[in-house]
């Protein structure tokens, strides 16, 4: 079959399912699938992330394709003969938290104009959706695998990846790995990933609680402070900002900021509330010493995303530089904790990175390392997976390295591909910060998810075509 008899065959394939795809999509951001880990329970990560996972198994078995349950942790739906050199496509159906702010409902898929909106639509759960319709199209056209064909969707990607842990220690992961989690055209590297949560006292009688952020891999978009109501207070209320707006109590006021959220990785254009909230504070003269000084520091530490305030600044030639965002806050009872999320370069050792944060003078706790991915981008695989991107999209990009976390740092000979491409949000008049994924109002371009659909197809196919060669021969 030529290339262009096949094109023809994809492109008219996804406009006659076009509909039928969204409208799964749909069905599946209507799941608040916020995961929360419990290994004793029969639902691991919750109730609606084992709704979502059985959402997509139901799917997978309409469809007509041999699905698994493995206990909650992921699903898995097949395509192929089991004897054969397997490939897995991974996604996830649990998402971060809605958060603060959003103009659309969060958990109901918003259709406008070329649009979708709702949380997951981009993370993860387009892409989920949008692989297992390449599946469907190799099926449903017959087209016989030199290999076998595995979608795998977890659920507890962004609470520390434990299901990808369970289904390796329990069962086989396939011999080749795409995380559909990414940018294209093949992102081949992964900085690794340090959180750690820094403490102090805060000794400051009239500060009642601070806290800030939802989710440990995002960028605030909100932030607040509780302090006692006493003269002293009262009296500054007349020089905040607009963007400090307060309310008060007979024993309390309460000030809070807004930012700009989104995800951890990708900090640009986005802006720390916590940050945001503590400036006009401590200009103002509003705490006390040393409560002052200990939130200088942790404003110094939300402001830059860079880690210059914690000594840790540091990049390379493969990845880049090292990110540090200040992504939850909590403070009551003379305590304050800030939890770390830390992107640092492939060829950095989080061990130089924690002997430093030792030296800050907070305390440390809940450390996890994460180390850094990176696979040959010299591979067949690699290169076939490229040239599909190159000839759908007519874009020479090349493989990439990003600051993202996926299942690819988890599993062996994995690289994440797509479903990532620009997008013009314009047309939606969001406001700034919006639209993106980990912040409100998350957006998928259509357009763009469907030729998305069209990359992974072709991908699937030139894969096929890989693995007929006697090199590859079971």
């Amino acid at each position: 079959m030529s290339d262009i008899v096949i094109d023809e065959k994809i492109g008219q394939w996804i406009q006659e399912h076009k509909s039928a795809l969204l409208e799964d999509i749909a069905g599946f951001v209507n799941i608040p699938s916020v995961a929360s880990y419990d290994p004793s329970s029969p639902y691991p990560f919750g109730e609606r992330c084992a709704e979502a996972i059985q959402y997509v198994l139901n799917l997978g078995q309409r469809f007509g394709f041999q699905t698994i349950n493995r206990e909650y942790y992921c699903a898995e739906i097949s395509l192929g003969d089991a004897a054969k050199r397997s490939v897995g496509i991974w996604g996830h159906a649990d998402v971060v938290p809605a958060g603060e702010g959003w103009i659309y409902p969060p958990f109901a898929c918003t259709v406008r104009d070329d649009f979708l909106i709702g949380r997951g639509v981009q993370d993860n759960k387009g892409a989920v959706i949008a692989v297992l319709y390449a599946l469907r199209f190799i099926k449903e056209l017959g087209i016989p695998l030199n290999y076998h064909l595995r979608h795998m969707i977890g659920s507890g990607e962004e609470i520390g990846m434990h299901d990808v842990a369970y289904y390796r220690k329990h069962y086989t992961t396939p011999d080749f790995n795409i995380v559909a989690d990414s940018g294209f055209p093949v992102c081949y590297g992964e900085k690794g990933m340090l959180s750690v949560t820094l403490g102090c006292d805060l000794s400051d009688p009239s500060i009642l609680r601070m806290q800030g952020g939802e989710a440990s891999n995002s960028v605030p978009g909100y932030a607040e402070l509780v302090v006692s109501r006493d003269g002293d207070a009262t009296a500054k209320l007349s020089a905040l900002p607009a963007s400090i707006p307060y309310s008060e109590s007979e024993e309390t006021i309460i000030l809070s900021a807004v930012g700009k959220a989104g995800h951890a990785a990708f900090p640009e254009g986005t802006q720390n509330a916590i940050a945001v909230l503590l400036e006009p504070l401590l200009h103002g003269a509003w705490f006390g010493e040393p409560a002052r000084k200990q939130l200088e520091r942790i404003y110094e530490i939300c402001k830059y995303h860079d880690g210059r305030a914690l000594g840790i600044q540091c990049e390379d030639t493969i990845s880049g530089a090292l990110t540090c965002i200040g992504t939850k806050l909590q403070g009551q009872e003379g305590r304050l904790e800030l939890e770390l999320n830390i992107r640092y370069p492939i060829q950095q050792s989080s061990e130089i990175l924690l002997k430093q944060l030792e030296k800050s003078g907070f305390t440390l706790s809940h450390v996890h390392v994460s180390e850094p991915n990176y696979y040959n981008p010299d591979t067949p695989e690699v290169g076939r997976l490229t040239n599909v991107y190159r000839d759908v999209t007519g874009e020479q990009a090349e493989p990439f390295v990003m600051g993202g976390g996926t299942y690819a740092r988890k599993l062996s000979h994995a690289v994440g591909f797509g479903p990532g491409l620009p997008t013009d949000l314009s047309p939606l008049q969001l406001p700034q910060g919006h639209g993106h994924i980990h912040g409100p109002d998350e957006v998928q371009s259509i357009p763009n998810l469907l030729t998305a659909l069209k990359i992974y197809i072709k991908a699937l196919l030139e894969l096929n075509e890989l693995y007929q060669s006697a090199d590859y021969a079971s």
